[in-house]
């Protein structure tokens, strides 16, 4: 049975969503009580009303831990859990109501990961028991499950725009690119010049080739994942890095939080990385980003409970490009 609104959020922050399409904000806690995770999804029409539990528009209890979660239209949404669970949820009642229509338990340990395709028709997910799973989300089934990785699987990310590939980076160190449209789909990108295991990995939004990857010492490239040489690298955080993303609308700047607590924020011009926004005030892991598109905020959430917006002025002086106004290549 379904607990709907439940009286209390919880206290952990692991995942947070803004729609592009509406412009409401998806929001996912967990908790630990004995020895057992549990979560809460939930919905908020505008970010600055999260999190609090008065001004959220819908809410539900889940029966585990919630470790990622992403729109895959303007009212559904797809959710990994720590018991290895994919579920899918229905926002209705004009957004005020949770429905469930989908689950299943085919990882045997934690979903770290998920991604959905550029088509919106399958979600990728990456799990601690090694393997990555392709799911249908019209026909309402796993497709694929790849045993490539030799350890936990932290992250996956869908190309922007071509639905069938995808990467991967693992507890070994390896990040892989997957084309499921061919009979052997994965292959090894070099990380150079990262010594650390690669914890998080993004596609940058205007092109068809280059991507971030950060690792758990808090380093930073970006590459080109046709060349072995980065093409740039540097480093942001004192500790692991959980989450990184590209703004929409300034694709050269990338965004990224982690365990250190601080929320940084990078242009990236031909030769070299500038740090144009630092936060420290969240007071533990920050879990969750997520740009707001058609502005130049952000949001994150973290294990202090918070939910914070971060307006990056700096980008206001930008092009589309990322750099300066009147100083375009």
């Amino acid at each position: 049975m379904q607990w709907q609104n439940p009286p209390s959020i919880d206290r952990h922050l692991d995942v947070v969503q803004n729609n592009e399409d509406h412009g409401g904000l998806l929001l996912g806690a967990s908790s630990l009580t004995g020895c057992q995770w549990g979560g809460s999804l939930w919905y908020f029409d505008k970010a600055d009303s999260a999190p609090d539990v008065e001004k959220s528009a819908a809410g539900t209890r889940l029966d585990a831990g919630i470790t990622d979660g992403q729109w895959f239209s303007a009212n559904n949404v797809v959710i990994g859990l720590d018991s290895g669970c994919i579920e899918l949820w229905e926002l209705v009642d004009n957004f005020h109501t949770f429905n469930r229509t989908f689950m299943a338990k085919e990882h045997d340990d934690m979903v770290n990961s998920i991604s959905v395709t550029a088509d919106k028709t399958r979600v990728v997910s990456g799990s601690q028991d090694n393997c990555i799973k392709v799911w249908d989300l019209e026909n309402l089934q796993s497709l694929h499950t790849y045993k490539a990785h030799l350890d936990h699987v932290h992250c996956v990310c869908c190309h922007p725009t071509k639905s069938d590939i995808f990467l991967s980076c693992s507890q070994v160190g390896a990040i892989l690119l997957w084309d499921t449209r061919k009979p052997k789909p994965a292959s090894k990108i070099d990380k150079s010049p990262l010594e650390s295991i690669p914890t998080c990995i993004t596609w940058q939004p205007n092109s068809e080739h280059n991507v971030a990857v950060a690792d758990q010492v808090g380093n930073i490239i970006y590459k080109d994942i046709r060349e072995k040489k980065s093409l740039l690298s540097w480093k942001s955080h004192s500790r692991s890095v959980h989450r990184l993303a590209f703004s929409p609308d300034w694709p050269n700047t990338v965004a990224s939080v982690g365990e250190d607590c601080n929320v940084v924020v990078t242009r990236l011009t031909e030769d070299q990385s500038i740090e144009i926004y630092k936060d420290e005030s969240h007071q533990d892991f920050v879990q969750g980003l997520s740009w707001m598109k058609g502005s130049s905020k952000l949001v994150t959430c973290s294990w202090d409970s918070t939910v914070k917006t971060h307006c990056i002025s700096a980008l206001s002086q930008c092009s589309e490009n990322g750099l300066p106004t009147g100083m375009e290549t």
